[in-house]
C-alpha cells in the first residue's frame, strides 16, 4: 500500500511560524526528511524517525534526485512521509521538482505552503515588504542560480518598482551591488541584509547600493540571509520592535504547551529545549494492602505507576483507603489530586517516629539516595533512563530549571566538556530545592526566582543583562 507525502513549509526559523497543519502533519508523521535550515525543536514535538538531507553551499549530503527517491521508497513501504523544507516549499525550495516526480511515480502528496522569509524576515526587522508610499509591489529573486544557464535578466530586475528581495544571495552580494548600479538603480537606494531571520541570531545591518558590501563585511554578516533593496528599509528604525528579552537564547526542559516557554517568548526571548530523562516501570511485589500502613510518595509518577500495577491485578485505590498517605512535595500533592485522591499531609524526612514502619514509593535513582526511617521499607516503581543531549551550549545565553529532576536531566545526558560549559551559563531556579541542586552541580551563576512570570522575566533580565554577552542587533 501507497503512504503519503506532505511537502510541508517549516516557516523562517521561529518555531511558532510553523502553520496549524504543519504541525499536525508532524505529529502524523512516521519519517521526516529535513533540510539544513529548518529549526530542530520542531523535532521535539514528533517520535518520528528522522533523515537529514541538509544540503550546504558546495556540499550535498543527498542530491535531489537522491531525495526525489527517497521520498518515494519511503512512501512506497507505506509511510507517511513529512518533507519538511525550511520557509515555502514553492519559493526557491525545490518542492516543485520533488511534486514532479511524486506525480510521475504515482505517490499521493499534498503541499502544506509555509511562511516565506522572504516577506517573514523583513516583518522580523522591521522593515515591510510594502507600504502604500513607498511600494506598491515587491520582487523575490534567488541570488545563486541562472535560468536556463543564462545570467538573470538585470536590465529588467534593475528598474522594476518596489521592494526588491533577494534569498540565497550573499556570495553573490558584490555582483548584485554591481549589477543593480549599472543597469540604472541608484547609488544611494537603501538597502538591509538580515541575517538568520526570525531566528535568536538575527542581525540586521542597513546602508545603500554604494556601501552595503563594506558594511556587510565589517559585520561578518554571512549566509544565510535576505538582501532587501527599496525604500521600506528606511522605515526600519521607526518599526523594529525590541522586548525586554529580544535576541537571548533560553534553554528550558521540553514539556508540552510549556507555560514557562510561552512566558519567555512573549517576552521576545528564542526559546529551545532539552529532552526529559525517559521513565521505565519497574517490576515490583504488591505489599499486603490489609495491613495498614503509612505510604510516603516520592513524586505523582511512583505514585500513578504504583496505582497501575495495582489495577493490572484488578486491584484499584479503595483497598488503600485504611492507608496513611504521605507526600514529600506540594506538586506530588496537587498532582495526586488529580487522580481524585486527597493525600494526608507533606511529609519531611526523619519527620516520622522511628517506632512507625513505612513504606516509600518512588523512583530507583531518588530512592538509592534517601532514607526516610531506618525501619522503611523501599519499593521502587520506575527508574529514569537519561537521554543524550547533543546541545551546543555556547549558542545559549542562560537556562531556567523549573524542577530539580530537570536540573538532573540535563547534567546526566551531556558530555563532561558541555558540563563545564552549563556550570559557567547564567541560571535561574525555580523553587529552593532547585537552587540547591543547581549548586550541588557546580552551577557558578543561579539565582532564585519563584514561578511569578513578573519575577521570573525579571531576575532573567538582571542576570543576562550583567553578562558580557554580545549585543544581538534584530
Amino acid at each position: 500500500m501507497s503512504g503519503f507525502v506532505s511537502l510541508v513549509g517549516a516557516g523562517p526559523g521561529d518555531p511558532e511560524l510553523l502553520t496549524v497543519l504543519g504541525r499536525r502533519r508532524l505529529l502524523e508523521a512516521d519519517v521526516i526528511v529535513y533540510d539544513r535550515l529548518v529549526n530542530p525543536s520542531l523535532f521535539m514535538m514528533s517520535s518520528a524517525d528522522k533523515v537529514d538531507v541538509g544540503k550546504m553551499p558546495n556540499h550535498h549530503k543527498f542530491s535531489q534526485y537522491k531525495i526525489n527517491e527517497l521520498l518515494v521508497e519511503l512512501a512506497t513501504q507505506g509511510k507517511r512521509v513529512v518533507r519538511l523544507k525550511a520557509g515555502d516549499p514553492y519559493v526557491f525550495g525545490r518542492g516543485g521538482e520533488e511534486a514532479q516526480y511524486l506525480c510521475a511515480h504515482h505517490i499521493d502528496y499534498e503541499v502544506v505552503p509555509g511562511i516565506t522569509s522572504a516577506i517573514a524576515g523583513l516583518a522580523a526587522a522591521g522593515i515591510p515588504i510594502t507600504h502604500r508610499d513607498m511600494a506598491s509591489s515587491f520582487h523575490i529573486i534567488t541570488g545563486h542560480r541562472k535560468a536556463n544557464g543564462r545570467q538573470l535578466d538585470w536590465a529588467n530586475v534593475a528598474q522594476q518598482e518596489g521592494t526588491l528581495v533577494f534569498l540565497m544571495g550573499m556570495k553573490q552580494l558584490p555582483v548584485i551591488v554591481d549589477e543593480l548600479v549599472k543597469n540604472g538603480r541608484p547609488a544611494d537606494s537603501a538597502v538591509a541584509i538580515i541575517q538568520w531571520a526570525t531566528r535568536w541570531q538575527q542581525r540586521t545591518v542597513t546602508g545603500n547600493l554604494s556601501n552595503i558590501v563594506e558594511i556587510a563585511n565589517q559585520a561578518q554578516i554571512g549566509a544565510p540571509a535576505l538582501i532587501v533593496v527599496g525604500e521600506v528599509v528606511k522605515l526600519r528604525d521607526e518599526l523594529n520592535v525590541r522586548l525586554p528579552l529580544s535576541g537571548k537564547h533560553i534553554l528550558i526542559p521540553y514539556k508540552v504547551n510549556s507555560k514557562l516557554s510561552e512566558l519567555l517568548k512573549d517576552q521576545g526571548a528564542s526559546v529551545d529545549y532539552f529532552e526529559r530523562s525517559t521513565k521505565q516501570p519497574l517490576p515490583f511485589d504488591i505489599p499486603d494492602l490489609d495491613k495498614p500502613e503509612t505510604l510516603v510518595i516520592e513524586d505523582a509518577e511512583a505514585f500513578k505507576v504504583f496505582l497501575d500495577v495495582l489495577l493490572a491485578h484488578n486491584i484499584d485505590s479503595r483497598r488503600l483507603n485504611k492507608w496513611r498517605l504521605l507526600v514529600t512535595n506540594t506538586v506530588a500533592q496537587s498532582r495526586i489530586r488529580q487522580l481524585g485522591i486527597i493525600t494526608d499531609g507533606l511529609i519531611v524526612r526523619n519527620q516520622l517516629p522511628k517506632a512507625d514502619a513505612i513504606i516509600v514509593i518512588g523512583e530507583a535513582n531518588q530512592l538509592a539516595r534517601e532514607k526516610f526511617a531506618e525501619n522503611e521499607t523501599q519499593i521502587v516503581t520506575y527508574k529514569r533512563v537519561p537521554v543524550t543531549h547533543e546541545i551546543d551550549l555556547n549558542d545559549f545565553h542562560g537556562v531556567v530549571f523549573p524542577s530539580s529532576l530537570a536540573v538532573q536531566d540535563l547534567f546526566a545526558g551531556i558530555s563532561d566538556e558541555a558540563k563545564k560549559q552549563l556550570v559557567t551559563l547564567p541560571c535561574l531556579a525555580m523553587g529552593r530545592h532547585v537552587l540547591k541542586q543547581c549548586q550541588q552541580n557546580g552551577m557558578q551563576k543561579v539565582q532564585l526566582t519563584s514561578a511569578e512570570p513578573e519575577e521570573i522575566i525579571a531576575k532573567l533580565k538582571g542576570v543576562l543583562d550583567d553578562e558580557s554577552n554580545s549585543v544581538i542587533d534584530r
